[in-house]
């Protein structure tokens, strides 16, 4: 989160713009005032319009950065979160829910990052390398059984990642298991 479309949340959020982040920039105005040229709008040489630009027009290229026109009135670090003048709040940060459930934290990770995107593949290919060991076909079919938590749209997305995953490219990886049968 980018606090003022001023010279430098501007900078920030150009320079953050090829990173793998996703910005919100946060701002009273809707519009990036070039300050140095106030004196030629107050002499009347200038109109305001020629020198404010939409921050929104300003960010555009830029598809990860998003705008949020309100004010921020407190932040609060320990919580990754900057309260609003209206009341909302906006988060600066993501971490996973197991509604009520930490204990679930230990064997079903979350899909925030990076990391954990390799955690579950290499969860799932260890998977079916059990199950392809496995001689009892109850225990095969369970450690061929995926449990995913939250059916928003990256829980959707993967479970029917894992489907096609089973029934498309793993066929002819195994010899023991049929991983179309999942």
């Amino acid at each position: 989160v980018i606090v003022g479309g001023g010279f430098g949340g501007l900078y920030a959020a150009r320079s953050l713009s090829k990173a793998d982040v996703k910005i919100t920039l946060i701002d009273k105005r809707n519009f990036h005032l070039f300050q140095p040229l106030l004196y030629q709008v107050a002499a009347g040489w200038l109109s305001p319009g020629e020198i404010a630009s939409p921050l929104r027009t300003v960010l555009s290229k830029f598809k990860n950065i998003f705008v949020l026109k309100a004010e921020a009135v407190d932040i609060l670090p320990a919580e990754k979160k900057i309260i609003l003048r209206d009341g909302e709040v906006v988060a600066t940060g993501s971490h996973h829910h197991y509604f009520g459930h930490q204990e679930w934290a230990k064997t079903a990770p979350g899909l925030k990052t990076v990391e954990d995107a390799l955690t579950i593949r290499r969860k799932i290919l260890l998977s079916f390398e059990a199950a392809e060991r496995e001689t009892d076909p109850d225990i095969q079919r369970e450690w061929m059984t995926f449990l995913i938590i939250g059916a928003g749209p990256t829980g959707v997305e993967l479970a029917g990642t894992i489907g096609e995953l089973a029934r498309t490219t793993l066929t002819e990886d195994f010899r023991i298991i049929d991983t179309c049968n999942t």
